[in-house]
């Protein structure tokens, strides 16, 4: 079987990179690749440069497409316009100043068919600033299946929350509409926790076979805090509104878990970033943020203490809780620097 595989990528701004990253996907050993590409006017020569390349491609068995946005929409809206137009029986997502190495593909898809997975993950390698980015490959077994492993191995970090490094079945994205939501920067780890709500069942492949630059330019480096803070908060009610709809989901330990990791991610970049005002504002709102579950307190012994320090916060009187939070969050910056 030699399923068809969709390549996606968004192109904003990479032309310095790109050629590298088109070139690696017209090398790949696999020969049913349909390579999707969206120029997000950047304004610059990064869409030129590949299609120059691309046309001069006469692989067998190789086809892509160049789908154009009348301005700017960012990447999850160029992710997304790709995905749409995909045709491909699985889909891979490749950031546009990256790189595959050539069995990427070939491997992946065979591991998939094999698996009959959702979604195969591999590793990646990269280098200087990028090396403690994206997180890596952890994962013990080669398989997973069912909701409450496949959390269990997003709460313990088996994988890294990006798009990239996933072969997914188009079927299975389709059915779940697994979209990546627009407007937002840090997107990242939504979509990956609603791909763990969906899946099945989830392979690993433990090859680096994918090639991650940190590229200064990009909407990570670009955005500005109020961008960085209201994603953030954006990310924290969709990651609740998706817990509160799976009453079964309450008292899972692992939910409880990756769902603080947001909650304390954006109250610490409330006061990194000295939003005062809004500080207060969320503390009042804190209650808003709490689920129905049995970890939420101090005296669940099998909740960490760190954990439970925070969810006094959520017991304490609305006055105090931006005293509690800006001690705990010097606290906790002082432990980790």
């Amino acid at each position: 079987m030699n399923p068809q595989v969709s390549i996606v990528t968004p192109v904003y701004k990479v032309e310095s990179y790109i050629a590298e990253c088109v070139q690696s996907v017209i090398d790949q050993d696999y020969d049913n690749i349909e390579f999707i590409l969206v120029d997000d006017c950047g304004g610059d020569n990064s869409i030129h440069i590949a299609e120059e390349l691309l046309t001069g491609s006469t692989k067998s068995g190789f086809s892509y497409k160049i789908l154009r946005h009348e301005y700017n929409r960012g990447v999850s809206a160029a992710r997304n316009t790709a995905m749409h137009a995909a045709t491909g029986d699985y889909i891979f997502c490749l950031d546009s100043d990256d790189r595959l190495m050539a069995e990427c593909i070939s491997k992946l898809a065979k591991k998939a068919v094999n698996d009959d997975a959702d979604i195969v993950m591999c590793g990646h390698q990269s280098e200087a600033e990028a090396l403690n980015r994206g997180g890596f490959m952890n994962a013990p077994i080669s398989i997973i299946e069912g909701r409450n492993s496949i959390l269990n191995a997003l709460c313990d970090q088996w994988f890294n929350v990006a798009p990239w490094c996933k072969l997914l079945k188009r079927s299975f994205i389709l059915q779940n509409k697994l979209f990546f939501l627009e407007g937002i920067i840090n997107e990242d780890n939504l979509w990956t926790f609603q791909l763990c709500l969906a899946a099945h069942k989830i392979s690993f492949l433990k090859e680096d076979l994918y090639f991650y630059r940190y590229n200064k330019s990009s909407i990570m480096s670009d955005s500005k805090q109020l961008v960085i803070l209201n994603s953030n908060k954006i990310i924290l009610q969709n990651f609740l509104n998706e817990i509160i709809h799976i009453a079964s989901l309450w008292n899972n330990i692992s939910i409880y878990k990756i769902y603080m990791r947001q909650l304390i991610l954006y109250y610490t970049m409330l006061i990194k970033y000295g939003r005062t005002d809004d500080l207060q504002k969320f503390a009042r709102e804190l209650g808003k943020y709490k689920y129905c579950s049995e970890y939420f307190s101090f005296w669940k012994l099998e909740v960490a203490t760190y954990y439970r320090m925070w969810n006094i916060a959520f017991l304490l009187p609305s006055f105090l809780r931006i005293f509690y939070i800006k001690a705990i969050v010097c606290a906790q910056e002082k432990v980790t620097s």
